[in-house]
């Protein structure tokens, strides 16, 4: 038998066994018929499809290549050849080979399916949603172009299209994981988080075995706060997928938030070491080294972060930060602000940075978001970072000034910012009731472990002030007011709460320059002058207001008043 005839005996038994599925005996015939026929584009081709079909995608490639090489035009080729450059993440090659195919035949589906996968993976949304509308022209129930075009759309921010694509592929088969999973992502981004984890446990009933449900459950879960139920989902992405760069990202957010740092840390590594390029990675590392006051290695990490993705608008807030607490020239702390300003950074906030730095008009006060987004992630270390390590005193001397001016053990007491209940542990005593008010719910949440509040109300100030008529015999404000620069609502409206002859006990931080200003700290001074002017108008008698020192800033004493005012 001729070496010709032995090929064509092998090809034949091998397309038997594929036929079958059984891939490995159809390798070894093609094998076998490749060294009688060299250069058979035929044997090549297949023995790069069943190369594929066990997932050898190095010999499936290399014998596309090969085939490609005698026969440009061979289409089964380069469909493997596409295959292998989608799953070995080199999306711009697959991306040529699918338009080679294209331009072959137009009216593959599969193509201009799998053409769209690759145009999303390199973030062109528009281009991919281009090639799967193509797909489904072509063959309207394709339920996996559906699903790829509500990832597309999903991208696009066009949330509404995307679901609707997600419902199609769903009325073709109600059973499509993928479909239920792109559902439950459309709508964590709308923050429809009790949606989004029913989408999600619906595609996991379907498949367990699907780690991007168990991230998106575990984002979700990280949002709500619920840490230890997202830990769980992101250790089961990661049992079923060890190498998921952006469950690890996820772990590593959670330990970040629960201050497990040398945890959140190594998460954030192995993340890193899958994908060097992961911007958020670098963004967290960059937050763990922030939280430790290790301002340089921040910025470094912020800076990886922006080399990565310029437009990362967090981390140029986050370099802003950094180089305000590492007081760095103000020209460049301004130009990290103004660039997260562009890019859509909160505008009220960061306007309220760039005023600290003379760069926008003196605001009244500071922007609320800002104040309980500041306390409510400070909550956990605040006591032993303001206490231990900027030996803040004030609870204790505004109590013992208080004594001097009050002998009662049976006031209502109001403590405003009571934050996590300093000032109520020192005051508890001289109260018949205690009342806390707070704009930082974790504040409260710490606060309300101590079991010495009566109440403990989460809301703005001088809204809740405004409510209460003559209802305290004494209000407090222990290092409240560095957040309120302008003071001309806030004692008119304690004015309105206490009663006759009741107390006005605060502090402030000190300045000699007009009536109050806004620091590169973020914190706001007032001047005696101002506060004596205020005491005047709103028809209190002025006790006391005496220099004291507020804590420690930067190893050095920051200067500031105690002031005891009594209501008329």
């Amino acid at each position: 038998m001729s070496d010709s005839d032995n090929a064509k005996r092998l090809f034949f038994e091998a397309l038997a066994f594929m036929d079958a599925s059984n891939f490995r005996d159809a390798e070894l015939r093609l094998r076998d018929a490749l060294q009688f026929s060299t250069g058979n584009v035929a044997i090549l081709t297949n023995l790069a499809v069943v190369s594929l079909q066990q997932d050898q995608r190095i010999a499936a490639r290399d014998y596309a290549e090969t085939a490609i090489a005698i026969a440009p035009d061979n289409i089964e080729a380069l469909l493997v050849l596409a295959d292998c450059h989608t799953h070995g993440e080199s999306f711009a090659d697959a991306l040529a080979a699918y338009d080679k195919i294209i331009v072959l035949d137009p009216n593959i589906a599969q193509a201009h399916n799998n053409r769209g996968i690759a145009a999303q993976k390199l973030g062109r949304h528009a281009e991919a949603l281009d090639s799967l509308e193509r797909a489904i022209a072509l063959e309207p129930d394709y339920g996996d172009a559906h699903i790829n075009r509500g990832n597309a759309l999903r991208h696009l921010k066009r949330h509404d299209d995307a679901l609707a694509a997600y419902d199609r592929a769903l009325a073709l088969n109600a059973d499509l994981p993928l479909a239920w999973l792109g559902r439950g992502n459309v709508f964590h981004d709308r923050k429809c988080h009790d949606q989004a984890l029913a989408a999600y446990d619906r595609a996991l009933a379907l498949t367990s075995d699907l780690p991007q449900a168990w991230l998106g459950r575990g984002n979700v879960l990280c949002v709500l706060k619920r840490h230890d139920d997202a830990l769980g989902a992101y250790a089961e992405a990661l049992a079923r997928n060890p190498d998921f760069a952006e469950a690890w990202l996820g772990r590593g957010n959670v330990l970040c938030e629960l201050k497990r740092y040398d945890e959140a840390s190594d998460a954030y590594g192995k993340a890193l070491a899958l994908k060097p390029g992961f911007v958020e990675a670098w963004f967290g590392r960059g937050n763990i080294c922030y939280d430790r006051k290790r301002y340089g290695d921040a910025l470094a990490a912020y800076d990886q972060a922006l080399a990565l993705d310029p437009e990362f608008t967090s981390a140029w807030v986050g370099r802003g930060d950094a180089l305000r607490l590492l007081k760095h020239a103000p020209q460049s702390i301004i130009a990290a602000y103004r660039e997260a300003l562009k890019l859509g950074a909160d505008a009220e906030t960061m306007t309220f940075y760039l005023a600290a730095l003379g760069e926008e008009p003196l605001p009244a006060t500071s922007p609320g978001r800002f104040v309980a987004s500041m306390f409510d992630s400070y909550a956990d270390n605040f006591e032993q970072d303001l206490v231990v390590n900027l030996k803040y005193q004030m609870p204790v001397f505004l109590a013992d000034a208080i004594k001097r001016y009050s002998s009662s053990t049976a006031l209502d007491i109001l403590d405003m910012g009571c934050g996590t209940g300093l000032m109520g542990e020192q005051i508890r005593r001289r109260a018949r009731t205690l009342t806390g008010v707070d704009i930082s719910a974790n504040m409260l949440d710490k606060a309300r472990q101590r079991q010495i509040y009566d109440q403990l109300i989460c809301d703005d100030l001088v809204g809740f002030l405004q409510t209460q008529d003559k209802m305290f015999d004494l209000a407090i404000a222990a290092d409240v007011f560095v957040y309120l620069g302008d003071l001309s609502l806030v004692f008119p409206a304690v004015q309105h709460a206490l009663r006759p002859d009741g107390l006005f006990c605060f502090s402030v931080e000190a300045t000699d320059e007009g009536d109050f200003v806004l620091r590169r700290t973020l914190r706001y001074a007032h001047s005696i002058g101002y506060l004596r002017t205020l005491a005047d108008r709103y028809r209190f008698a002025v006790e006391t207001i005496e220099p004291q020192v507020v804590r420690q800033d930067f190893g050095a004493d920051l200067n500031g008043y105690l002031a005891v005012l009594r209501c008329s």
